[in-house]
């Protein structure tokens, strides 16, 4: 899709991350079916020169960012990005159609800052094997008062949305103010949150568009598992119930968690 740019952020490299990716990107090639999305990589300097000898060629971009922490190189990205964009993880795949898929909404509506795909989750080493799904709790039909939409009293009351994978209206995202840095762990439900809080409007798509990795070792999930406690990250989800009333980060003193 010419309007489309995918954000692949990659913060190290080594021969486990290199087949990862690899996987990854023939996943985009696979659903870009056009031919013309535009795949963006960013990491640092040192990274982006092996990538850039790699996966040279067109509608590729390469941006060096020393600031190597998830939010922090998405927002630099969207920057450069066409009138939306997605976030493809080095551990992900998309599905074949999702491209495909998005493109008929595209073409109904063009209101919607935020479209969801129905991510199918698998545990990492065992991607035959998957073990649930997210973002199907928008189709019901008694979780928000219209079928398939986010809004924020169900958003209050239930926060287990994956947004990588989903298609994001640029302008949108840039005007509600973009990901929070100081964020740990809730930094995507703070930003639904604040999202539908500002109308933009984010829908789950019923089809599967994205494939998402648990559970490898050094991914940013498997680190705050493995050394956030239960009551820090319960500060971190009630910080994300407040903060969204506020489109640009707070001082700091608000991101700090103390025993």
């Amino acid at each position: 899709m010419k309007d489309l740019t995918v954000i692949v952020p990659v913060h190290e490299y080594n021969e486990e991350i290199s087949k990862l990716l690899d996987r990854a990107v023939e996943s985009f090639v696979a659903t870009d079916t056009d031919k013309d999305t535009e795949l963006l990589f960013i990491g640092p300097k040192s990274v982006i020169t092996t990538l850039k000898d790699k996966y040279k060629g067109n509608n590729r971009t390469f941006v060096e960012n020393d600031k190597c922490d998830f939010c922090n190189q998405i927002n630099i990205a969207v920057d450069k990005c066409r009138k939306y964009f997605s976030i493809l993880e080095f551990d992900d795949i998309y599905t074949p159609n999702w491209f495909k898929n998005v493109k008929e909404y595209f073409e109904e509506d063009d209101s919607i800052s935020v479209y969801l795909p129905l991510t199918e989750i698998v545990k990492f080493g065992k991607e035959d094997e998957p073990i649930g799904y997210v973002n199907e709790a928008a189709l019901a039909t008694s979780f928000s008062e219209k079928l398939g939409y986010l809004d924020l009293e169900s958003l209050l009351s239930y926060m287990n949305f994956n947004t990588t994978g989903a298609i994001f209206k640029t302008s949108d995202f840039v005007e509600v103010g973009k990901l929070k840095t100081p964020i740990k762990l809730s930094f995507w439900y703070e930003f639904l949150l604040r999202a539908v809080r500002n109308d933009k409007k984010v829908y789950v798509i019923p089809k599967v568009g994205y494939i998402h990795t648990l559970d490898r070792v050094n991914s940013l999930t498997e680190t705050y598992n493995k050394t956030m406690k239960p009551e820090e990250a319960e500060f971190w989800i009630e910080l994300a119930q407040k903060d969204y009333l506020f489109k640009k980060t707070r001082d700091i003193s608000h991101y700090i968690y103390e025993e």
